[in-house]
């Protein structure tokens, strides 16, 4: 033991063969339906082992195997008999009502978690899923990350990007234009909606654009030799009218600095031009823009535009 300790390296010293040969053969059955002669030329090949079993010492491990809980069934095929396990008292048993109280931890902890725990979360219930019979659970879970069905190994390649502000050219299926190369100055990954998006500044068009981190195919190449580009902030002035009682939630960049009875004014800094333009139109007839005033104007002309895309004959 001390050795192994020392090596972490597991020797013939340090197993108990019957032991061994017992779960190796449970995992034999596991993988799929086995002949007694798989079962011997597996054991006979193995590194550790390498010795002639007979098929009554087989029938001893099934016997074992049974004892612990485990349903062995035999299926004939080929004039052959193969054995399967079919269930066992190892599955990981979480109920509905478990799974269920999972899913509003989550959510519970979901709004202020780093973003790298979202990766750690997604691996997790990615990990303990393969041990779930019950489909439907498996899925309520698997699907809970807004990381899920997103390739991981992707995602991380985005945040190491992301935290040196790499240019980057991603390869990305838009649902309007199909396949594009998009060339963005890579800014952040973030969640909205249950959905994880990656944000960045093209210099080209001089915008900042979010993208579904679903739809981006691949990175088709890094630029490591542009100079780091600082990207510029908005910064919007805006008051809104109380509601009643109804308090108001700020988003991510918004912070209150007056407010009165009637109203509140809210300072917004993103990069995100269109998200704060959307923001602001969300308030409809609550809201009046302060500063600056060029935004001012362009709220003016999109609602405009809007109007008379009305009234067209």
């Amino acid at each position: 033991m001390k050795n192994f300790i020392k090596t972490n390296v597991v020797t013939q010293n340090l197993m108990s063969f019957s032991g061994f040969k017992g779960m190796y053969i449970f995992s034999l059955l596991l993988d799929g339906p086995k002949t007694y002669n798989d079962i011997k030329n597996a054991i006979e090949s193995h590194e550790y082992l390498r010795e002639t079993i007979s098929i009554d010492t087989i029938r001893i491990y099934f016997n074992s195997l049974k004892k612990l809980g485990c349903v062995i069934k035999r299926i004939n095929k080929n004039h052959k008999a193969f054995y399967y396990i079919e269930s066992h008292p190892f599955e990981l048993n979480i109920s509905e009502e478990q799974v269920n109280s999972i899913v509003k931890i989550y959510k519970a902890i979901s709004k202020s978690i780093d973003f790298s725990d979202y990766v750690a979360l997604t691996k997790f219930f990615e990990k303990i899923s393969k041990y779930i019979t019950n489909e439907n659970l498996k899925t309520k879970l698997i699907n809970l990350s807004p990381l899920s069905n997103i390739d991981l190994k992707l995602i991380e390649d985005l945040k190491r990007c992301v935290e040196n502000n790499n240019e980057i050219t991603i390869l990305y299926n838009s649902p309007n234009s199909g396949h594009k190369n998009i060339v963005i100055i890579s800014d952040k990954l973030h969640i909205n909606n249950g959905k994880l998006y990656f944000a960045g500044y093209n210099s080209e068009y001089e915008n900042y654009s979010d993208f579904l981190v679903s739809r981006i195919i691949k990175i088709v190449s890094i630029n490591l030799n542009k100079p780091k580009l600082i990207i510029p902030d908005y910064v919007v002035v805006y008051e809104c009218k109380k509601i009643d009682n109804t308090p108001f939630e700020l988003v991510e960049g918004e912070k209150i600095i007056e407010e009165t009875n009637d109203k509140i004014i809210i300072e917004y800094t993103s990069k995100n031009k269109f998200l704060i333009t959307q923001r602001i139109l969300s308030h409809t007839t609550n809201c009046k823009i302060v500063s600056p005033q060029s935004f001012k104007e362009e709220i003016v002309s999109c609602l405009k535009q809007a109007k008379e895309g009305y009234f067209e004959k």
